[in-house]
């Protein structure tokens, strides 16, 4: 009774459901756009909210350039320092390669090296630089000009008062240990920094990784280093994200073009029909629209594989619940009526289609809402509104477009029942032909 009922309604209704479908798909489009992507996800830690509270989420960047290039490179940094995002920018010129005056050398090595010089009084310590300086830069007078590279004048320093006389008296064995563990300090803090053939620039900011602000620090970023750089490369999880971002719209849109055309062919060959395939097609490509825009306007974000998982299996899975309603309304239609069609196609259909709907939708609500990698609950939340908006359209709005629609998709029907059996007939005709030849 309420399936004759609900039938009746979705005849009355059948031009408003075409209507609907429209709709829906337009604004899905419009909307499918707008949807927040994620395009990595982060592993989630039970202290997450502590640890943040103490120590500041940081997003750092590296930018790699030829090492002929460091005169560039060194207004580049400079450059970079001064946008309003960038929190600190940590390269070979601005480190290890720092120009030192004798006062300067004084200042870093008490400050740097305090093990080293502790017990020693400054002006000590002072005469002790001012010689170091003369032996490095052969001098036997100093104007107050001098200025040294740190990282090679350090290096020299602790390998020099090891093995020259008049300073290897004064340092103990354990002195001597820790100048060798401090010169490969810095021989390994300078490998960070400068390679065989490229050296690297490192900024350090608290941007969120994927947020709108982080991506236009990446395309000033990158507007910057193509102005003064030939060869630079940047790398990074925004700067990542940033690229992904730029190519995902034309992958789905790929994916989505191939896995509509295969799903169509096979669904044309099944029912000899091009109407119907272009129908079933589009409700579920709705329904995957309508995912996206859900989304949207509940301030969800989607992985990106969750967008393209969800966009194969609602295409391969769900569009079988319309493929059975249509199947089972075509063949009530040869002896009944529009309405009672509709009706028998409720009644054949709907046990199979709830059954195995629930499944997929409350297994994966379930994953979604219970797992703790994000990626999994992602894919599985997705799926789950997916398969939802899936089976409300093929129960709602199916019925109705298939009543307004009935003359095209019965016609096509009857008409490849009549080529078949045309093609039969003549292939028996030709057989008796042979059979009477031979005779």
């Amino acid at each position: 009774m309420y399936t004759k009922n609900i039938a009746r309604l979705a005849d009355k209704l059948r031009f408003v459901s075409v209507f609907v479908l429209i709709a829906l798909l337009v604004v899905g489009f419009l909307l499918k756009d707008k949807a927040g992507i994620e395009y990595f996800l982060y592993p989630v830690y039970d202290d997450k909210e502590v640890i943040d509270s103490v120590f500041e989420e940081e997003n750092p960047f590296v930018v790699m350039y030829p090492n002929a290039d460091e005169e560039k490179a060194v207004a580049v940094a400079a450059a970079i320092a001064e946008d309003k995002d960038a929190e600190a920018v940590t390269t070979y010129a601005n480190t290890l390669g720092i120009s030192l005056s004798a006062s300067d050398a004084m200042a870093m090595i008490k400050t740097q090296f305090s093990d080293l010089t502790a017990g020693f009084p400054d002006e000590l310590i002072e005469g002790m630089i001012e010689s170091l300086f003369k032996e490095y830069l052969q001098k036997d007078a100093l104007d107050g000009t001098e200025r040294v590279e740190m990282y090679p004048f350090v290096s020299w320093v602790l390998e020099y008062v090891q093995t020259d006389e008049s300073f290897g008296s004064l340092l103990s064995d354990e002195i001597k240990e820790q100048c060798v563990s401090a010169k490969a300090m810095l021989d390994s803090a300078k490998n960070q920094l400068v390679g065989e053939n490229y050296s690297r620039i490192m900024i350090t900011t608290s941007l969120q990784k994927e947020s709108d602000e982080a991506f236009a620090f990446v395309e000033r970023l990158d507007s910057l280093l193509k102005e003064n750089l030939d060869e630079y490369y940047i790398m990074g999880n925004t700067y990542l994200a940033y690229e992904m971002r730029a190519s995902y719209t034309d992958e789905v849109n790929l994916i989505t073009l191939i896995s509509v055309i295969f799903i169509f062919i096979v669904v044309a060959v099944t029912f000899k029909s091009l109407i119907i395939p272009t129908v079933l097609v589009a409700l579920i490509q709705c329904a995957v629209y309508l995912t996206l825009s859900f989304s949207y306007l509940a301030n969800l974000e989607f992985y990106y594989l969750a967008v393209i998982i969800v966009q194969a299996i609602l295409m391969g899975a769900t569009i079988d619940y319309a493929i059975l309603f249509t199947n089972n309304y075509r063949d009530s239609r040869k002896i009944s009526d529009r309405a009672d069609s509709i009706a028998a196609a409720y009644s054949h259909s709907m046990h199979t289609i709830l059954t195995s709907s629930s499944i997929l939708f409350f297994v994966t609500l379930i994953l979604g809402l219970t797992a703790k990698d994000p990626s999994m609950v992602q894919v599985c939340l997705a799926i789950a509104i997916g398969s939802f908006f899936a089976v409300a359209l093929c129960i709602i709005v199916l019925p109705g477009i298939l009543a307004a629609l009935d003359k095209p998709i019965c016609y096509s029907a009857k008409k490849w029942e009549e080529l078949s059996l045309k093609i039969k007939e003549s292939y028996r005709k030709r057989r008796a032909e042979k059979h009477t030849e031979k005779e």
